[in-house]
């Protein structure tokens, strides 16, 4: 099995790119990790924003773990924005039969602060991603790529994905 996460500040196109490259992976499932705790069960649980993330990666966590006892599926692909920590727990994952992979998408600042496609920015997310920028998200030291898909359609940046897995398969990297 080949985890994928799809790592970047928001707005970075991750859920779309992802979505793409689960229909050019054989065997794929997709895992939106927003959609795992909504904004309303995080208030109904009393949650902080920092534990509704930590919340909503520990369901990330335990699907995976299933998925992966299951067997049904070759590869796993999540977009979320991760730590150092939490690329070192998906890491852990790894065995013989388990590869995790972590690709960042980092457009220009000034590009992930447009409103792309149909998504409309709001002041907090706005203020989030020049913080994320600010942080790293978009430039972390643990990623195995890092495209700069500014100047790029979601396709083409998917595109570039799976010829960078093909390219890990032909190096003799487990699960490609």
């Amino acid at each position: 099995m080949q985890i994928i996460n799809i790592n970047g500040p928001i707005n970075s196109g991750k859920t779309t790119v992802s979505k793409l490259l689960v229909n050019s992976l054989p065997q794929a499932l997709f895992i939106e990790v927003d959609e795992l705790l909504s904004d309303e069960e995080q208030e109904r649980l009393g949650l902080s924003m920092e534990k509704g993330w930590a919340e909503r990666t520990n369901r990330l966590a335990k699907i995976i773990k299933q998925e992966k006892e299951n067997g049904s599926y070759r590869n796993i692909v999540f977009a979320y924005p991760i730590s150092h920590n939490l690329y070192q727990e998906w890491k852990s994952l790894e065995d013989k039969d388990t590869s995790f992979v972590n690709i960042t998408l980092a457009p220009k600042l000034e590009v992930c602060l447009q409103n792309r496609g149909a998504r409309e920015l709001d002041d907090w997310e706005i203020t989030r991603i020049k913080q994320m920028y600010q942080e790293g998200y978009q430039n972390p030291p643990f990623s195995d790529l890092i495209i700069d898909n500014s100047k790029q359609s979601p396709q083409e940046t998917t595109k570039e994905i799976i010829n960078f897995l093909a390219q890990r398969g032909k190096n003799g990297d487990k699960n490609i």
